[in-house]
C-alpha cells in the first residue's frame, strides 16, 4: 500500500492558501516528495482566477479593489471561482505515479471519479461527467459545449462533479514533466448574489451551480466533508493517507511565494512574477 500525506489546515489568508499549493508542488519535484492530499478553507472571501485568464474578462477588477475583495491568479488552469463557504483541495503527485497515468484525461477522470463516489454516502447523487470517450476521440478535457463564461462553476468540464445537473466541484491542474498539481473547490453553499456582484456573468450561469448545504436535508461542515472524502479516497485507491505537515523548506517557500508573488498586482493582472520566484 502505497502512502500519502494528507495536511488539513485552518482558514488562512488568501495568497497564503494558494502560495502552499506550490510550495508542495515545486519541493515534490525538488525532493521526490511523497504524493500530498491536502483540504483547506480561506478566511476571508476571495476570488482566484485561471493562471491564462484575461484580468479584465474575469472578474469586476476595479469593484473588487475598491471593496478590498482579494484576487489572485492561480498557477492552474480553468476559470474564476468565488472563494466562501466552501471546502478547497489539492493534489500533489510526482509522475510517474503508480495510480496515475501520463494521460490528462484520465488523470482527472481519477480524481473525479473519486470524489463524487466520496460525496454519496451523504444522500447525494453526485455523477462525474461525462461517460468515458472511445479511445478515437481527443484525450485531453474540454468543456462540455461552446459556452464560455468568466465563472468556473457555469458549466462543468470533463468529469467535474454534478449533483441532479448542478455543479458542486470545480477544479484545475496544472502538469509539469515529472509531478502535477489539481485543486479544487468543493461547495458548501452556492453564493449567487456575490458571484454576480463580482464576476461578470450572465444571469443564466448563476442557476449552473449548487452547494451541498442547499441541497443536504442536514448541512455537512468542512471537517466532516474532508474526513469523508479522506476515508473514500484512501479505500479507493488503496494508499495510506497519514497525517502530516509541511516540511521547513515548504513552509519558507510558501512564505516567500505569497509575499513575493501572490500578494502583488503584476501577478494578478498579468501573471508576472518577481524574477526570483520561480513562476
Amino acid at each position: 500500500m502505497h502512502s500519502w500525506r494528507l495536511l488539513i489546515h485552518d482558514p488562512l489568508p488568501p495568497p497564503m492558501a494558494l502560495a502552499i499549493d506550490e510550495a508542495i508542488a515545486l519541493r515534490c519535484a525538488d525532493d521526490g516528495g511523497q504524493p500530498t492530499l491536502r483540504f483547506y478553507q480561506w478566511d476571508r472571501p476571495a476570488i482566484s482566477i485561471g493562471r491564462f485568464q484575461p484580468i479584465e474578462a474575469a472578474v469586476r477588477w476595479a469593484d473588487c479593489r475598491s471593496a478590498n475583495i482579494p484576487v489572485l491568479r492561480r498557477i492552474t488552469g480553468g476559470r474564476a471561482v468565488w472563494h466562501h463557504r466552501e471546502l478547497t483541495y489539492s493534489l500533489v503527485t510526482p509522475l510517474p505515479s503508480p495510480l496515475f497515468s501520463s494521460s490528462l484525461l484520465e488523470t482527472v477522470a481519477l480524481i473525479g471519479c473519486a470524489l463524487a463516489d466520496g460525496l454519496r454516502p451523504l444522500g447525494l447523487p453526485a455523477h462525474a461527467s461525462p461517460a468515458p470517450l472511445p479511445d478515437s476521440a481527443p484525450r485531453r478535457p474540454r468543456r462540455m459545449d461552446t459556452h464560455r463564461s468568466a465563472h468556473c462553476f457555469a458549466e462543468p468540464a470533463w468529469y467535474e462533479v454534478s449533483v441532479d445537473g448542478k455543479k458542486v466541484i470545480g477544479s484545475a491542474q496544472r502538469r509539469w514533466r515529472d509531478r502535477f498539481l489539481q485543486q479544487g473547490s468543493i461547495l458548501l453553499r452556492h453564493d449567487a448574489h456575490a458571484v454576480a456582484r463580482w464576476l461578470p456573468v450572465d444571469p443564466n450561469d448563476l442557476q449552473a451551480a449548487t452547494g451541498l448545504n442547499d441541497v443536504l436535508p442536514k448541512p455537512v461542515e468542512a471537517d466532516r466533508l474532508a474526513e469523508l472524502l479522506t476515508r473514500h479516497v484512501a479505500s479507493t485507491w488503496k494508499i495510506e493517507l497519514q497525517p502530516g505537515s509541511l516540511t521547513v523548506e515548504e513552509s519558507a517557500l510558501a512564505e516567500e511565494l505569497a509575499r513575493e508573488k501572490y500578494e502583488h498586482v503584476a501577478w494578478t493582472r498579468r501573471g508576472e512574477a518577481p524574477s526570483r520566484v520561480r513562476p
